[in-house]
């Protein structure tokens, strides 16, 4: 899916991923997903370039996130102490997914993620 180089984004990622999730990512599953999806757009659209794009593949119990921009600055994991107001989505897409990680295109960069199948 397309998407906007705008907050706006950010919404639009989210209402993708909960009309096209894998059926067996439900509940606390799709709170995830939403969650990873909301953070790596937020990123893109704040430290990317345009143009952007989400996917989503669904495999063996596997949601597999991908959210692409023309940027080829990777996203940083920073530590940010308690008073600061950003810096801690690749924190939170790390906590939530099973793995996560880049991979370079021509031009900018994927950012992925997965989420696996977890009891509610």
């Amino acid at each position: 899916m397309d998407l906007p180089a705008d907050l706006s984004a950010a919404r639009r990622a989210r209402a993708f991923v909960r009309d096209s999730a894998c059926p067996d990512h439900g509940g606390e599953n799709l709170d995830r997903a939403l969650l990873a999806v909301s953070e790596l757009t937020v990123n893109a659209v704040e430290h990317g370039a345009p143009p952007l794009h989400a996917h989503l593949d669904c495999r063996d119990g596997v949601l597999h996130l991908e959210v692409s921009d023309g940027s080829s600055a990777p996203p940083q994991h920073t530590s940010p102490d308690t008073s600061a107001e950003s810096g801690r989505g690749v924190g939170l897409v790390a906590a939530v997914c099973a793995d996560w990680g880049v991979r370079e295109e021509q031009p900018g960069k994927t950012v992925w993620c997965d989420l696996a199948e977890r009891a509610d």
